[in-house]
């Protein structure tokens, strides 16, 4: 694409759309959302999709990129460049955008609704009203708020849940003031701001200079716990539809590395009692959230130490980075069922699940896979292509039947010639087999082949 920031959508007036907003690492789960739009409309349906991602080349066709940063950059020095925005940001810019409000007006004109699927709800998008045009998701106000590590910490204690020994700060003093306590008995401190996602706003400390340091320009609320050592980083993904209504569709095991999320790895290795236990916690949460409202997808967090002992850590008031595979996984063990997507549009349009909803066995017999995020450090020209990889849809379908040859692809590659500044995603590995040994392998060989596009300058 040689300006995504000029490239109209092009439409076809005999079918019915809806938007995507949101990261282009969602962007394969819209397809799953057509068939409740065709049951919907009567028409066939697609839909657009509005991305801060700037890639080389793009997975199909309909894209429309806002992202201001990266326009200016491209104005300024003439190439591609790839800017990470927030996720408010992104909505603002989405909310004034000319193509998009005109698309918006042209779609509530021919159709007289236009639904949004966005990857997290967020307030800051202006033009959702809830009549003509419709989130397919959470309440963004109600989901700001959940995202708050402090209120989900309180509420976990609420519920009886098990959380880390600690307590909120109102301020940098009075964090390591309650660090102080940890650090005098030799235990390590986790620190978080309110809001942090893929533990970007958030510190393991040994010291209080350390936490000084990481939140120095902090003036807000801080949550301040003991750092348990831990074996394992399980995270839940689930739907919420109402009050007694939660429905749990996978665990996988995440790979953190420091505070850092990387990826994750399916099925969960965690013995059928712990995993037993992170279901009725998830589902206990799950019901809270539906009791105040909430309507969608959400994720929890959890750490299970050497002794099998379980920790929440946080709620994701959002899809997370396992939906994709989730769905995938569903459409292999339960054909016929409907898949995440479709069961996150019941939630919110209908407040039900359909009749005879099934839960997956959170072993995944016969199916494997792990995702591994690749982020760069510093401002990096991605230097060579990949291969386009083949749908990861037909990858894992492949992988199923035996014919898929390769055990990974890579999505989302940046692709030669951009410049991807700090703190931006690379590509994503994404390796799937009948055995987790193989997965293990392949993501180490995809992570080598796409490092090796920048000159394995990584974080």
């Amino acid at each position: 694409m040689d300006d995504p920031f000029s490239a109209e959508p092009a439409l076809d007036p005999k079918k019915y759309y809806f938007l995507y907003i949101g990261e282009i690492k969602a962007l394969g789960l819209n397809r799953f959302m057509r068939g409740p739009m065709e049951i919907r409309s009567g028409k066939s349906a697609d839909f657009i999709a509005v991305v801060p991602d700037v890639l080389a080349r793009y997975p199909g066709g309909n894209i429309v990129v806002v992202n201001s940063a990266a326009r200016e950059a491209r104005e300024r020095t003439g190439r591609l460049h790839n800017v990470r925005i927030s996720g408010g940001m992104f909505a603002r810019e989405v909310s004034r955008d000319r193509r998009v409000l005109a698309l918006v007006d042209r779609l509530v004109n021919a159709q007289g609704e236009l639904f949004i699927n966005m990857f997290e709800s967020r307030p800051e998008l202006a033009f959702a009203d809830g009549n003509q045009v419709k989130l397919l998701g959470p309440d963004p106000d109600l989901a700001l708020t959940l995202n708050s590590k402090l209120r989900q910490y309180g509420m976990a204690m609420e519920l009886g849940i098990p959380v880390p020994s600690g307590g909120v700060s109102r301020s940098l003093d009075e964090a390591v003031e309650i660090a102080e306590g940890f650090f005098a008995d030799g235990r390590k401190t986790f620190v978080t701001g309110e809001y942090s996602a893929a533990g970007a706003n958030s510190i393991v400390a040994s010291n209080a200079a350390e936490i000084r340091s990481r939140f120095k320009s902090t003036n807000g609320n801080l949550l301040v716990t003991h750092f348990v050592e831990h074996e394992y980083d399980p995270t839940v993904l689930g739907i919420v539809a109402g009050p007694e209504d939660v429905y749990i569709a996978s665990i996988a095991d995440q790979n953190i590395e420091g505070t850092r999320f990387k990826g994750s790895t399916y099925p969960t290795v965690l013995p059928d009692r712990c995993v037993k236990d992170l279901k009725e916690m998830t589902r206990e949460l799950g019901q809270h959230l539906g009791a105040l409202g909430y309507r969608g997808a959400f994720g929890c967090d959890f750490i299970v130490d050497q002794g099998g002992r379980i920790c929440f850590i946080e709620i994701n008031a959002r899809k997370q980075g396992t939906t994709m595979e989730t769905t995938l996984t569903m459409k292999h063990h339960l054909p016929g069922h409907p898949y995440f997507p479709e069961l996150e549009y019941y939630a919110v349009v209908d407040g039900k699940f359909p009749e005879g909803v099934l839960e997956m066995d959170s072993r995944g017999d016969g199916l494997c896979w792990g995702t591994y995020n690749l982020k760069v450090p510093g401002d990096v020209e991605v230097l060579s292509d990949l291969p386009v990889p083949m749908d990861q849809a037909e990858f894992f379908a492949r992988v199923a039947d035996g014919s898929a040859g390769e055990n990974f692809i890579v999505v989302d590659h940046v692709g030669a010639g951009v410049l991807l500044h700090s703190g931006g995603f690379l590509g994503r590995v994404i390796a799937a087999s009948t055995s987790a040994d193989k997965v293990r392998e392949a993501l180490k060989d995809g992570v080598e082949m796409v490092a090796e596009t920048c000159g394995n300058e990584l974080i």
